[in-house]
């Protein structure tokens, strides 16, 4: 497979708006570009690409200022065709080196990543868990009348 993890660009806008304001994402073109130019701007956004075409994205940010070590997580997607093949993992796992890295550059150490999902996302639950991540709430009716969203940190310094 010829894969390849990267930061997102510029160029990048409009494959990311048409995945984003798919039917299956529940966004329209307007929320999807606020979304995406949003953390393209001002938080991170890395994309994994099979050959020129994207396959999949995750979306991060710093949690208030750095010196509380603290990110999130706010969206990890991939294509349903190239799911379950360790991609998700791939991109999750780039995500924390760079905000490792963003954290030590700034001088300040991750102690923390949070991560959300729904109670039902068993792929999801189960990819955060084999990264180490633990449930630590579950949030009643946040999305969704009768649904839990689990929230999932990632503790690497307490």
């Amino acid at each position: 497979m010829n894969q390849r993890i990267s930061n997102a660009k510029k160029g990048d806008i409009e494959s990311l708006m048409k995945i984003y304001s798919s039917p299956d994402l529940y966004h329209s073109r307007k929320e999807a570009s606020w979304f995406i130019k949003s953390y393209l701007n001002y938080h991170h956004i890395k994309v994994i690409r099979h050959g020129h075409r994207i396959i999949g994205a995750i979306f991060w940010n710093s949690v208030e200022e750095k010196h509380h070590g603290i990110a999130n997580v706010q969206d990890l997607w991939v294509d349903n065709s190239f799911r379950r093949k360790g991609l998700g993992e791939k991109l999750l796992r780039s995500a924390i080196e760079d905000m490792k890295e963003l954290y030590s550059d700034n001088h300040y150490s991750l102690r923390k990543i949070l991560v959300t999902t729904g109670e039902n996302n068993k792929p999801a639950r189960n990819l955060y868990e084999k990264v180490g991540f633990r449930m630590t709430a579950a949030l009643p009716d946040l999305f969704a009348l009768g649904e839990n969203e689990l929230v999932y940190i990632l503790t690497l310094n307490p």
